[in-house]
């Protein structure tokens, strides 16, 4: 090749390499991009497909994909049996992260072997698959990114000189990847937020999945700063009774449970915090899940903790609870004061009736609330349509 053809070479090389970091980098905001980004790397190094699949952080199954010239049906096969059949996947598991392998130099199945596994045989071989370059190019939370690069037999294997090209785009779809996953983790909080706000106009702090407090109301805030037996960190919400904090950590990730499946009792649980000097505070503890999925990192799962305090201004609509269930104005009151305290004769006392016209009164607004107990007429109470929006 002559010096000048040399030269011309280098540039087309130097242009082809930009306009890729360039594609990589518009998958930030343009995710779907990738289909175009895995579709030029196969090109630019003669292979036959490409795969660009979103794991779980063990590496093991698909959560999501973008792939480029392979059938949707042998796709599907590969995402629900053969991705963990393939003789390369339990070293690149184990193998550092953020730099590509080549299936003939980088793993101990030779072709040979390759060529007799199930692998090969039922699903590879019938779309002339024989080679790969491999690598996992980002971990992030709770999620593994792997990109694959497969050729036919007549293309041959990737060698040195094709991992090396491969390596040089992975700092930056490792950078566009941490960027789209900060990206999307602070829509998916800032949706979580607004969620939680219009779900309740009680004080609330939002657990991420993690149960990290990452938002607090300024009204809980000024609540917390005079609260002893309520207490928030950077890391932790908790209480000051033991016994009553390992409840709230199994509530709490109960709500963490059932935001990842979105399948929840929408009024929550709730929890009585008992004050000596003060009644109790009531916690209401809601999952909280977005439509959305975290780009590269956790799915949108948080809890939402709403704080009430009987002593504050009431918040439950008094001529709401009569037209909604016929709750005459003693049982209204019983059936509030049932929040400042879950033991009846104390309510006796507080409205100045007897312990059996209490019981009287529960019986009936069960009956016509539908409340079985206690408990899930707090739940009614904090939760139901009758709170003040």
């Amino acid at each position: 090749m002559s010096i000048d053809n040399e030269i011309l070479g280098n540039t087309q090389l130097a242009q082809q390499r930009g306009k890729l970091i360039e594609k990589i980098y518009s998958t930030i905001t343009k995710p779907d991009n990738w289909c175009e980004v895995i579709s030029e790397l196969a090109a630019s190094t003669d292979s036959r497909s490409a795969r660009l699949l979103i794991m779980n952080s063990e590496e093991n199954s698909v959560i999501s994909s973008f792939k480029h010239n392979i059938d949707e049906n042998y796709h599907q096969q590969y995402v629900e049996h053969f991705v963990n059949k393939c003789p390369w996947r339990p070293e690149i598991r184990k193998k550092p992260p953020g730099r590509f392998y080549s299936s003939q130099l980088h793993f101990s199945c030779n072709q040979s072997d390759f060529y007799k596994s199930e692998f090969y045989n039922d699903w590879a071989g019938p779309q002339d698959i024989h080679h790969g370059a491999a690598s996992t190019i980002f971990q992030y939370g709770e999620q593994a990114v792997q990109l694959l690069v497969q050729r036919t037999k007549g293309q041959g294997s990737f060698t040195s000189e094709d991992v090396d090209f491969l390596n040089c785009f992975v700092p930056h779809m490792q950078q566009a990847l941490h960027l789209a996953a900060q990206i999307e983790e602070n829509n998916t909080q800032s949706k979580a937020i607004e969620i939680s706000a219009e779900s309740e106009v009680l004080p609330f702090i939002l657990l991420d999945f993690s149960l990290r407090p990452i938002y607090c109301t300024p009204a809980a805030e000024l609540l917390l700063n005079s609260e002893s037996a309520l207490l928030l960190s950077k890391e932790k919400l908790h209480l000051v009774d033991r016994d009553l904090d390992q409840c709230l950590q199994r509530l709490l990730n109960k709500c963490l449970v059932a935001a990842d499946s979105r399948i929840f009792n929408t009024s929550g649980e709730t929890l009585e915090v008992q004050r000596p000097q003060a009644t109790n505070l009531h916690l209401l503890l809601k999952p909280v899940h977005p439509d959305a999925l975290v780009w590269g990192g956790h799915s949108g799962r948080y809890v939402a903790v709403y704080i009430y305090d009987p002593e504050t201004k009431n918040h439950i609509d008094r001529e709401r609870l009569c037209e909604l269930y016929a709750l005459s104005k003693a049982e209204i009151r019983v059936a509030l004061e049932i929040i400042v305290t879950p033991d009846p004769a104390k309510v006796a006392k507080r409205c100045f009736i007897s312990l059996h016209t209490v019981r009287s009164h529960l019986k009936t607004i069960f009956a016509k609330t539908g409340a079985n107990n206690q408990a899930d007429l707090v739940k009614l109470l904090l939760a139901g349509p009758a709170r003040r929006r």
